[in-house]
């Protein structure tokens, strides 16, 4: 009589598992591209541009990729001393580190940049006193098939990144 009292709780058991492992996930992930600067000045601007590319089958359209740290606080100007505007690029656009006065030609806004294989980033960054922080990160809204994701990415270029006199 007990075993009959036990199926149907080892029964409920599992259902819930079952529903719990259920939620929605998307099948590819974000890689991105690293440069490492050793000579980047404080109060000056620049354009990283990197290889930023989309694993999945299904083409992954971007609303949007803020730098966070820690408990996905985002990276201000005044606490970390980085200020940012994240752009797409064709994926032919010579990837490095270029002076904030360059014309490095045509960029696009990020948000609604559609990538599918290997594209390009384009971090515009104006730096201030910058120390590395292990928890900086890349957090990417995005959309496949009109469902909405979120992602957060390490991505070394800003862990490292830091100025002269940070």
């Amino acid at each position: 009589m007990k075993t009959l009292k036990l199926v149907p709780i080892m029964f409920l058991f599992l259902l819930i598992a079952a529903c719990s492992d259920s939620e929605e996930s998307v099948d590819g992930e974000f890689m991105f591209g690293n440069m490492y600067g050793d000579s980047l000045e404080s109060n000056e601007s620049y354009y990283i541009v990197l290889p930023f590319e989309w694993t999945g089958e299904e083409p992954a359209v971007i609303t949007s990729v803020e730098l966070v740290k820690e408990n996905e606080e985002p990276v201000t100007f005044g606490e970390d001393g980085i200020e940012y505007v994240f752009h797409g690029a064709d994926p032919l656009k010579q990837a490095g580190l270029y002076s904030g006065e360059r014309n490095i030609g045509e960029i696009v806004d990020i948000n609604g940049f559609e990538l599918q294989g290997e594209s390009r980033i384009v971090a515009e960054v104006r730096l201030g006193e910058v120390v590395e922080d292990e928890n900086r990160a890349a957090k990417i809204n995005y959309t496949v098939n009109d469902e909405e994701y979120q992602e957060i990415v390490d991505w070394d270029t800003f862990k490292v990144l830091s100025t002269n006199n940070g």
